[in-house]
């Protein structure tokens, strides 16, 4: 009973510190993403949820502002990380650089086998629309083995969070509900209180109540004054509320819950998106729009004015009405003086200052031809001078938190190769890879490249300028930036071995031309010394020797 309480207690201290931000998450979703507009007050499912939207703007610009961070921070058709050890010369290591590169690709398939990318795009909505987004990352229901891992984005109305001294989510309390079977399903019933025995038997899907505790192991034992039932970092409790007791203790190595924010004020644990800064003008249009509409209905059918008595019966609007008068102009409609032109650009003008706030211009592709690398390379910079400050919040509070617990629960599942010992008690980083990182390190890439084109041109004045360049080198940097598999590209002792073999067989065929070219001339000469030696070769040397004598060119 006393780690119910504590957990309760704590839960309702959370609680109102979160009331402030419930009005603004409403009014935000209202507009931007209706189908989770469910903080001050619940709709029924199935229920309809934009009968106070008259324009689209907003929901448009937020799907394709996360869109696009999907694509660019972890896409599901392109390997967005890999993993290197911080000390560079083990990289250089072949058994390494296998490893690590087989360990990345195991864990990027794991992502699209599983329903990571799904859970995730609800991420970015909600990072987009309201600042705060949770994702819980746990094993299978049947273990690693079976299910993998699971992937679940919480809605904002179910989590409450705390910081740590350096600003990390490290505490997070979940209130959710299971129905009495659910519950049976997750629990057990031996762990399960009588209300949820009780009703299972009469009513199974009767909903209940639970609490999932996680935070720090020492703030658990600080709080309650015992000692954690777990070793593990982060202490995990659920509780049920209608029993009143917990059904489950346990421990994570590392924090479950990854609890990235888009921007964050001092002082503030819950984040801010820009659909705070757009909300009035969300508003704004969304009124204006429905004040065009009203007026179009006025300018299609207008009202009509009608002179006292000057009507027999009824007036029919009706097509083919008959409406008896008593004068030609007893009945005329109402002219309604609207300025469309100032109304249109108005309403245009709002909508380009809410595109504006979520990026659209700049991340949209314009329409026209196809665009070109340049065109592609100039528009990922752009966008990261626009969202720097934000993805690397990304970084630190979602895809390093992502990369570490994944690894984690596939290393303690020995889902990856056998560890190579020289990397025992090394310490394993992140290097991201995606479309929007690879496009910032192309810088490097397009030097390396204008470096040769201009070498080149030198060359064919001074060769020995080439000698300056070591393109070993700069093949394998460029390799890298530009993505190569480790498997590509040959390990720095494979090219050695490589080119001293070259070298030897160039050695040993330099040294077989040699002596066949000794065998040859020593051949020709046998040959000359047998055909000095033959009798009528003597004799025509006599005769030569003679007729020079005769003329006198020798004494």
């Amino acid at each position: 009973m006393a780690n119910y309480e504590y957990i309760k207690k704590r839960m309702s201290s959370m609680e109102g510190e979160r009331q402030t931000w419930e009005d603004h998450w409403q009014q935000i979703l209202d507009y931007v993403m209706p189908r989770k507009a469910d903080i001050t007050f619940q709709r029924s499912q199935g229920e309809a949820r934009t009968e106070v939207l008259f324009d689209a703007t907003a929901i448009t610009a937020n799907n394709l502002l996360a869109a696009s961070l999907h694509g660019t921070l972890t896409s599901p058709s392109l390997q967005w990380f890999q993993l290197k050890l911080r000390e560079d010369a083990l990289n250089r290591e072949r058994e390494v650089q296998l490893w690590l590169e087989d360990s990345a690709r195991k864990m990027y398939d794991l992502f699209n086998e599983t329903n990571f990318n799904t859970e995730v795009h609800e991420l970015y909505l909600d990072l987009c629309s309201i600042g705060t987004g949770a994702l819980f990352v746990e094993e299978g229901k049947k273990g690693f083995d079976e299910d993998a891992i699971h992937f679940n984005t919480l809605h904002i109305s179910e989590f409450y969070i705390k910081e740590s001294i350096n600003g990390k989510v490290d505490t997070l309390y979940r209130r959710y509900k299971l129905t009495a079977r659910q519950a049976v399903q997750e629990f057990g019933e031996d762990n399960l209180g009588d209300k949820v025995i009780e009703s299972l038997e009469k009513k199974p899907d009767k909903d209940f109540t639970f609490i999932h505790a996680v935070e720090p192991k020492e703030d658990y034992e600080k709080g309650t004054g015992e000692t954690a039932e777990t070793k593990l970092p982060f202490h995990s409790c659920h509780v049920c509320e209608e029993d009143q007791m917990v059904v489950r203790v346990s421990g994570y190595n590392e924090f479950p819950y990854l609890v990235p924010r888009w921007s964050k004020a001092t002082g503030e644990v819950f984040g801010r998106s820009p659909s705070f800064n757009a909300l009035p003008d969300i508003k704004t249009l969304n009124k204006a729009v429905e004040i065009g509409l009203k007026a179009w209905a006025k300018a299609i059918d207008p009202p009509l004015l009608v002179t006292d008595d000057g009507v027999i019966g009824r007036v029919r609007v009706t097509p083919g009405g008959i409406t008896v008068v008593r004068g030609d102009g007893s009945v005329r409609p109402l002219q309604v003086a609207t300025n469309w032109q100032i109304t249109d650009m108005k309403e245009n003008q709002l909508r380009a200052a809410i595109r504006q706030a979520y990026y659209s211009d700049q991340l949209q592709l314009q329409t026209g031809p196809q665009m070109t690398a340049t065109e592609v390379q100039v528009r990922y910079e752009l966008m990261q001078r626009l969202l720097g400050p934000t993805l690397g919040r990304f970084q630190s509070e979602f895809l390093n938190p992502l990369i570490e617990r994944v690894f984690g629960i596939m290393l303690r599942n020995d889902a990856f190769l056998e560890v190579p010992e020289i990397i025992a008690g090394s310490k394993i980083d992140v290097e991201y890879v995606g479309p929007l990182a690879r496009s910032q390190r192309m810088g490097e890439s397009v030097a390396i490249d204008r470096l040769y084109q201009l070498v080149m041109q030198v060359a064919a004045i001074d060769p020995s300028i080439i000698d300056n360049i070591n393109h070993d080198e700069a093949v394998r940097m460029r390799g890298q930036l530009l993505g190569v598999p480790k498997t590509i590209l040959r390990s720095v002792d494979e090219v050695l071995a490589i080119r001293q073999q070259r070298a030897m067989a160039q050695q040993l065929q330099a040294q077989a031309m040699a002596e066949e070219q000794q065998a040859k001339t020593a051949l020709t000469q046998s040959q000359a010394m047998k055909e000095m030696g033959k009798p009528e070769t003597i004799e025509g040397f006599d005769k030569a020797e003679q007729r020079a004598r005769d003329e006198g060119f020798i004494e």
